[in-house]
């Protein structure tokens, strides 16, 4: 993904939108044209000329044409619209006309602009733009009212006077071309992030491409690894849930459609790509696009605030591939290790290190800072002989590590995949239920007991009668063998 692929995607949401707002135009616009050829045929349909070339021969020697075009022409004359209105929906035929020829053309040029640009700028580009598409909506608008005769000059003239792109509602939003803001967050990343917040903080629908094709990062010297260092950007939603967002790259599954979706968002836009490096093939792109997403150096994010009430179930992390368990989790230092920018992040131990010094990273940074002391956090890295070998990590990987760690980890709390809260909860109601199962079995198991007893009670009672009754010749109902055996009650 590079600017000229989103500027192409930007043209295909464009190009899919505008076929449905020219087939709302083309409809507006045969609703006025019958308009115009009733009112037509209510100014001369009823003239002689008129009469004649409907009713043919037949009508003209049967009927005087004269006397009834004059009786049909009073009554026709009251139906016709009134030059005011006339003008007012030939006025309307011509914009729409115009309209649906620019439903032709793409996106202007104005449409996308770069970070770098002064914000006032941009907002007035933004608003030009959105003000553009708001006539399309606002002539629609007019269009539907007087075919259905609802507009009424003296009510309505003063609301489509101040119409602009602030009137349309989310679905007519969602249906206008983006406004693309580029930033490159490569370099000057911290006040490019924060002009960011702040364009998304006017509730303009923008949309802004954040690019990065570098996911390193610098660091002080003296940072804690145990602690995350800088912004992320994958947070954004915590702090402006109005936004938007959705951070994603060509190895993630539906990338096209979460692309499309965003850009049809009626809500300020996020988008936080993963970009091509310059001489980069689509090859290399895509596996080192894979292996980002894999080792969630650049995890997949779907926040949007429209899809649900809650804040959790707006967010989304579905895209990301699921590690393999039993394997050694793969990190970032795994990313970096096969990328040429980090390549003097990572040395080879050398002959004098025991084995007992080099600690995975993932171990490394479950240690304490005491524990640390003569220890080297390392990778296993597969060499291309085949063999497995260790290569140790620079204290900024570690860092950086550290602080994608504790990225995806609050990601998946935030999306209730693994909040403390929500376990906690669970192993609550999971103890509890296990309880209450407890004493239903032991309730159980006393009753069926306590069956079992009286049915073996019942069986000897029965016995004992029909041995009475044998050996007595009385018949066995009339034997009470409570006499003999109290503890023993017969069968009613």
């Amino acid at each position: 993904m590079d600017k000229m692929q989103i500027s192409q995607a930007v043209e295909e949401v464009w190009h899919h939108h505008s076929s449905k707002l020219k087939q709302a135009l083309d409809e507006s616009l045969r609703q006025l044209q019958n308009l115009i050829r009733l009112d037509d045929y209510h100014r001369h349909g009823h003239e002689k000329e008129a009469l004649q070339n409907t009713l043919g021969p037949l009508g003209s020697n049967s009927l005087n044409l004269g006397a009834l075009s004059k009786v049909l022409g009073s009554s026709g004359e009251t139906k016709a619209l009134s030059d005011e209105h006339l003008k007012r929906i030939n006025g309307l035929i011509n914009l729409i006309g115009e309209l649906i020829a620019a439903c032709h053309e793409s996106p202007t040029p104005e449409a996308q602009v770069g970070i770098e640009e002064d914000e006032e700028i941009i907002h007035a580009k933004a608003e030009a733009h959105l003000n553009k598409m708001a006539l399309i909506f606002r002539t629609i608008r007019m269009a539907q009212m007087e075919v259905h005769s609802k507009y009424h000059p003296a009510t309505h003239d003063p609301v489509f006077e101040d119409f602009n792109w602030r009137n349309l509602s989310p679905a007519e939003l969602s249906l206008c071309p983006p406004f693309l803001i580029i930033a490159n967050l490569d370099k000057d990343r911290g006040n490019k992030l924060r002009t960011i917040m702040s364009l998304l903080e006017s509730r303009k629908p923008l949309k802004i491409a954040a690019m990065r094709s570098s996911l390193k990062k610098d660091y002080s010297p003296t940072a804690d690894p145990s602690v995350p260092a800088t912004m992320a950007v994958e947070t954004l939603p915590l702090a402006m849930r109005g936004v938007y967002f959705v951070q994603s790259c060509i190895a993630a599954p539906k990338f096209r459609k979460q692309l499309f979706d965003a850009l049809c968002s009626p809500r300020p836009t996020l988008l936080s790509l993963l970009e091509t490096r310059e001489g980069e093939d689509s090859d290399d792109f895509r596996r080192r696009a894979d292996k980002a997403l894999r080792t969630h150096a650049f995890p997949a994010v779907l926040y949007d605030p429209d899809k649900a009430r809650g804040f959790v179930s707006c967010f989304d992390l579905s895209a990301n591939p699921l590690q393999d368990e039993a394997a050694a989790p793969l990190t970032f230092a795994h990313f970096a290790a096969a990328e040429e920018e980090f390549a003097s992040e990572f040395t080879e131990p050398t002959a004098d290190f025991s084995p007992d010094d080099l600690v995975p990273i993932t171990d490394f940074l479950e240690l304490a800072r005491h524990q640390r002391v003569g220890k080297h956090p390392c990778v296993n890295l597969k060499r291309r002989d085949g063999q497995v070998r260790p290569k140790i990590v620079s204290p900024a990987i570690v860092t950086q590590t550290s602080d994608y760690l504790h990225l995806w980890k609050t990601l998946r709390e935030i999306a209730g995949e693994d909040n403390p809260y929500v376990k906690y909860t669970q192993a609550t109601m999971a103890a509890e239920f296990i309880e209450q199962q407890k004493v239903v079995e032991e309730n159980l198991h006393k009753e069926l007991e306590r069956q079992l007893t009286q049915r073996e009670k019942i069986a000897v009672a029965s016995a004992v009668q029909r041995m009475v009754a044998h050996l007595t010749g009385v018949p066995a109902e009339e034997i009470d063998v409570s006499t003999v055996l109290p503890s023993i009650q017969p069968e009613e």
